[in-house]
């Protein structure tokens, strides 16, 4: 046990170039190996399938020949042996084929070689282990003579009327030396290729490992000089190999550190301001109730007409503008106590389809044009808030554009995203303000209270999609992307 150990820290210390060209010839080896040993096994498998194939036209064509010679005979007796044995002959000597001819019974009634007989090497009677036959079949089965096999090829023995009167026994014996000359052909085949190829894989493995541990080494010189904001902390590595890959994952990362950085930044100027807007809300909901009830009391106690007009204008104005307020409020709380976000298999095409319908009857007239699936696109993201990202770009859209609101779902965006596009025909987001467009509690109407597409960015961020936008003075497009399920 403890040898093993030693013997796996040795292989482990080897320098990598050594190990790559290892495994590189061990590999080259080992094919060289299996396409040996699958060529031996296919020569084999070959030759028997030629034989068997010869042997099998061999008994068909004496099969024939002998129906064609008793046509007219309806058994085969012991007297019939001799004339028999002389057809035997005469077709052995035509074929080159040894042939031999069964009773009903099993026993031996002729045979075109005497001289195995005479030996002893032909069995008198048919093995117990060969069918008896009903039907045309053949049956190819396997034999011994002196420890020696051989193939015989078992068929009925027809009349004219196709009434088996006798068996017939055509042997095949298999050649060794056939064997042996096609392996050594095979192998005659396999040996240059393979020192050429393994000459070729001892040069390539030598300039492969120095190929790859380039890279390698300035990877481990980028990761010890690592400095979260430094501008050379990428690896430029121009090929899209393995070892690209973890160039690129490395890179990746690289973002992703930097990336969590600003976040946690932003988480903390995020966790500040969620803390104002609970105390907003709070102290914004407080006179929200008695205010409404004053007034709707107010309502009910109207005097005279002059009395009834001014106050009914009033009262009007301040429900609406109390309305307006709780609704403020409500956002403030809903973005202070913004749920986590739980990502299922939605059918994000169904879900949008909802969102337009219920979005084109707007107050502002303007149509909401769709372009996509109505069903049976499947991402993952939030069943419950996902709607809401929908929802709150669309208004957003609606309160930008003049004309119309085009929506886009390219379910055929890449194998892993689905891209929706949002788009109006407005004027656009002005340059200075494009990068606070994600900010909570920033916007640029009146009576917004900034927290739609913060909210919006948390729904599809927390999804594990992503969400940007492109603006010209001639419009602006949300892009949203959603991973696939």
């Amino acid at each position: 046990m403890r040898k093993n150990g030693k013997e796996l820290v040795f292989i482990r210390n080897m320098r990598i170039s050594t190990r790559i060209m290892i495994i590189i010839l061990m590999s080259v080896l080992a094919v060289f190996i299996f396409t040996y040993v699958m060529s031996v096994r296919y020569v084999h498998t070959s030759l028997e399938q030629r034989q068997r194939q010869e042997l099998t036209m061999r008994a068909e064509y004496v099969q024939a020949y002998l129906r064609s010679l008793y046509y007219w005979d309806i058994e085969l007796t012991p007297m019939q042996a001799q004339g028999l044995a002389v057809d035997l002959r005469d077709l052995s000597y035509d074929m080159h084929q040894d042939v031999h001819v069964y009773s009903l019974s099993g026993e031996l009634l002729a045979t075109s070689s005497q001289e195995l007989l005479s030996k002893g090497l032909l069995p008198t009677n048919m093995l117990s282990t060969q069918p008896f036959y009903s039907d045309e079949h053949i049956a190819l089965c396997y034999e011994h003579i002196s420890e020696e096999p051989y193939m015989v090829a078992y068929l009925p023995f027809h009349n004219g009327a196709f009434v088996p009167i006798a068996y017939i026994a055509v042997p095949y014996y298999l050649s060794e030396q056939t064997r042996k000359e096609e392996l050594e052909a095979l192998l005659s085949q396999l040996i240059p290729p393979f020192v050429i190829v393994l000459i070729l894989a001892l040069v390539f493995s030598f300039f492969a490992a120095r190929s790859m541990l380039s890279p390698i080494s300035m990877l481990t010189d980028k990761m010890r000089r690592f400095e979260i904001g430094a501008k050379d902390n990428h690896i430029d590595y121009p090929y899209h190999d393995e070892l690209g890959a973890l160039v690129e994952r490395y890179n990746l990362l690289v973002d992703r550190v930097e990336e969590s950085a600003e976040k946690l930044a932003n988480a903390e100027r995020e966790g500040a301001w969620r803390t104002m807007a609970r105390q907003i809300a709070h102290e914004i909901n407080n006179p929200l109730t008695p205010m409404k009830l004053s007034v709707q009391k107010l309502q009910l106690k109207r005097g005279t007409d002059q009395f009834d007009e001014y106050f009914e204008k009033t009262t009007k104005m301040l429900v609406e503008e109390i309305d307006n307020l709780a609704h403020i409020a409500q956002s403030f709380s809903a973005f202070a106590k913004q749920p986590e976000v739980v990502t299922t298999e939605v059918d994000v095409a169904e879900k949008l389809s909802n969102v337009i319908i219920l979005q084109r009857e707007n107050d502002e007239q303007i149509p909401v044009r769709y372009v996509g699936a109505d069903s049976g696109v499947i991402v993952r993201a939030d069943k419950e808030q996902i709607s809401q990202v929908f929802v709150n770009i669309i208004k957003n859209a609606l309160q930008a554009s003049p004309t119309d609101i085009i929506v886009v779902l390219n379910a055929a965006y890449s194998e892993r995203e689905v891209q929706i596009s949002i788009s109006d025909d407005g004027s656009g987001i002005p340059e200075d303000i494009q990068a606070r467009i994600f900010q909570p509690n920033f916007t640029t109407k009146s009576n917004g209270n900034g927290l739609g597409l913060a909210i919006s960015k948390h729904i599809v961020e927390g999804s594990g999609g992503r969400i940007e936008f492109e603006t010209s003075p001639k419009g602006t497009t949300f892009y949203i992307y959603l991973r696939r399920k």
